[in-house]
């Protein structure tokens, strides 16, 4: 079943702010979000007017955010600019999937996110780091480790849910625990 171009620009815009904080968690430049949320919003209307199906209306918008923000990095590399991590785009957008229903809030546990990860194991702390500062493949993560991907990738989702449950106490007690 196709979308109409309505219909999908009024979950864009339903979607706001937390796609415009999407998109600056990916950026961190205010003004560049800004500019790629207009972008979105155009390539939106015209995917859904080429009679694209949307399934999944965040993952759908995210994947456009991804494209959009990673030709902003080339472009700003040609300049001189900071590298850009795909991997941690990823990880940003399967954090805000999981998030949707409170997207205000993403902005404010980006905060203490660094505050979270020093109080990390060291252990947990360098997965973390591996995967998706160095952007280091599970495969390789595995065999440092003298370890499976399976064991790599639980041990990465437990570090993941020790992060957010570390994120909402902080956030629920104002920062201070």
């Amino acid at each position: 079943m196709k979308t109409k171009a309505s219909e999908l620009l009024r979950m864009f815009l339903e979607q706001r702010e937390g796609l415009l904080g999407f998109i600056f968690a990916l950026t961190r430049d205010r003004e560049a979000a800004e500019d790629l949320f207009q972008e979105t919003g155009i390539a939106v209307v015209e995917e859904a007017n080429r009679g694209t199906e949307v399934r999944q209306f965040l993952p759908w918008v995210h994947e456009i955010i991804r494209r959009r923000v990673a030709e902003h990095f080339r472009k700003k590399s040609r300049r001189g600019a900071l590298e850009h991590s795909g991997a941690l785009d990823e990880a940003v957008s399967l954090a805000f999937c999981e998030n949707a229903e409170e997207p205000a809030e993403v902005h404010e546990s980006r905060e203490y996110l660094d505050e979270c990860l020093e109080e990390l194991p060291p252990t947990q702390r360098e997965l973390i780091e591996q995967r998706y500062r160095q952007e280091a493949p599970l495969r390789k993560i595995a065999e440092t480790a003298d370890s499976t991907e399976g064991s790599v990738k639980v041990l990465l989702w437990r570090a993941r849910r020790q992060l957010a449950r570390c994120i909402e106490g902080k956030m629920a007690s104002g920062g201070g625990e």
